[in-house]
């Protein structure tokens, strides 16, 4: 488990390396996540939104995260009928919070593009049944008429797991990514800063 201050440090580590966004884990049972190593990195000065990463199927869990500081909420498709996901999506809009929707499917894809104000849609490359990453996922449910009505509908996609390599970054953008989020490939580096610009070849930053 990693100690409360070195969590600040690598925060502001992510910061000042020119991350958008910090996902904080806060899912006790499966990752030693805390809402309140969440709050904790919010009461640090880190001014990056926050993004709460957790299993919610509860309203009470986004209520909580807001309390503690975040800015965001991740909704698992696979685990959240498309009643929950706009329940939930409506609570957030009415507490200033973003939505990420997270996908890793066609058909959990076709069920999110189904639903009203969607505005970030997470694609995994991660294959929850076998645990098999493969960052081709992204770009075959980016293909075609998906694809059109992600553009259509200006949803901006989020790519998750498996990008390790700036040629890796390079290949979901090219398929339709306009944001990524990442956490095994630079949180085990002993320089967050170093590990983001080396995953996008370059400094970002500026």
């Amino acid at each position: 488990m990693i100690k409360p201050c070195r969590l600040v440090e690598i925060a502001q580590a992510y910061e000042r390396g020119g991350a958008a966004c910090l996902s904080v884990l806060t899912d006790e049972k499966y990752f030693k996540g805390s809402f309140e190593n969440l709050e904790l990195i919010r009461n640090a000065g880190v001014k990056c939104p926050l993004l709460c990463k957790e299993f919610i199927v509860d309203a009470w869990q986004i209520y909580n995260a807001r309390v503690k500081g975040a800015d965001a909420i991740l909704l698992i498709a696979a685990v959240l009928p498309d009643l929950d996901i706009k329940y939930m999506s409506k609570i957030c809009k009415i507490l200033g919070m973003a939505v990420l929707v997270e996908v890793h499917n066609e058909r959990e894809l076709d069920r999110v593009l189904g639903i009203d104000g969607i505005e970030l849609v997470g694609i995994n490359n991660r294959n929850l049944e076998t645990f098999e990453v493969d960052i081709s996922n992204t770009k075959k449910l980016l293909e075609g008429e998906r694809g059109q009505r992600i553009r259509e509908k200006d949803i901006i996609v989020v790519g998750e797991s498996g990008l390790f390599t700036p040629d890796d970054i390079a290949f979901v953008k090219e398929a339709g990514v306009r944001a990524v989020l990442v956490g095994e490939s630079i949180v085990k580096q002993s320089d967050p800063g170093k590990g983001i610009s080396g995953l996008f070849g370059q400094d970002i930053s500026l």
